[in-house]
């Protein structure tokens, strides 16, 4: 049985920032995994969604902010059933980021 495709955006968190870029999913995708660049200060990704791209929330997930635990280089799997219903999405490291980061977003169906 064939994968349903897969996409991938990219989102960058400033120098000295924690909040990365916006990205949108569209077409009913969803947050399936993220690929963490070679250097990340963080060690750790929180979330933050929003319905209409302009008021951002946090994720949480049974009282609790979502988070998923991250090391530089590696491909993190998110859950689905949490990312399900986000439209609009930001990053957010627990720690200040010393250069620019790029992460890479991939969602699917």
């Amino acid at each position: 049985m064939a994968k349903n495709l897969r996409f991938t955006d990219t989102v960058t968190i400033a120098s000295s920032g924690t909040v990365s870029t916006t990205v949108t999913m569209e077409n009913n995708r969803v947050p399936l995994a993220i690929l963490m660049p070679a250097a990340f200060s963080g060690t750790s990704v929180k979330f933050e969604a929003s319905a209409d791209g302009s008021n951002f929330f946090k994720v949480y997930n049974a009282g609790a902010d979502y988070e998923a635990t991250v090391t530089a280089s590696k491909y993190v799997a998110l859950n689905k059933s949490i990312m399900d219903s986000v439209k609009y999405i930001k990053l957010v490291s627990t720690s200040t980021e010393t250069a620019a980061r790029t992460i890479t977003i991939i969602s699917g169906e």
